[in-house]
């Protein structure tokens, strides 16, 4: 990965993330794409001691908009969990994401666009619940989590644009 979004965020332990699903660096699965938007199985590897709570995001780096695309954020996670089932619902706090949905939206490459880098960052926090706004902004959740990052780990996945 070139282009790491974090490489400016509050330092943190970094733990492994993987899936089921698809390798580091591989093409998602096609069910990750829209119409379909089915987020992945996620695991993870030993959390910090200080984790009480994770956040959940998913980032498209490559994504022909300033900033790129946000396309899943959930907060409130316990610390307890040991990963994410395919397409979870009902654990955690859902955010908004770029597309205005409380949910995972699956990626959509543009055509012309190449390759597109989906950055799946799981966020250890010291704190059992992340104090947002029912409406905060991904901005603001970024924000929010600095003082509390305990641990980071990243997984990412590929996706081109239609053929």
């Amino acid at each position: 990965m070139s282009y790491d979004p974090y490489a400016l965020a509050f330092p943190a332990p970094a733990f492994p993330v993987t899936s089921r699903e698809f390798d580091a660096g591989g093409p998602l699965p096609i069910w990750s794409y829209q119409p379909a938007n089915e987020s992945p199985e996620l695991s993870w590897g030993v959390l910090p001691s200080e984790a009480r709570s994770l956040v959940v995001t998913a980032f498209d780096a490559d994504a022909p908009i300033p900033g790129g695309l946000w396309h899943w954020a959930v907060k409130d996670i316990p610390a307890t969990a040991s990963g994410l089932a395919h397409n979870v619902t009902g654990i955690g706090m859902p955010l908004a994401n770029d597309l205005g949905q409380r949910a995972y939206t699956g990626v959509n490459p543009p055509p012309g666009t190449g390759t597109h880098r989906l950055v799946i960052c799981v966020t250890a926090l010291g704190v059992d619940i992340l104090d947002l706004p029912e409406d905060a902004s991904l901005a603001m959740l970024n924000i929010a989590m600095i003082p509390h990052t305990v641990g980071r780990g990243i997984l990412v996945g590929t996706s081109k644009p239609a053929a």
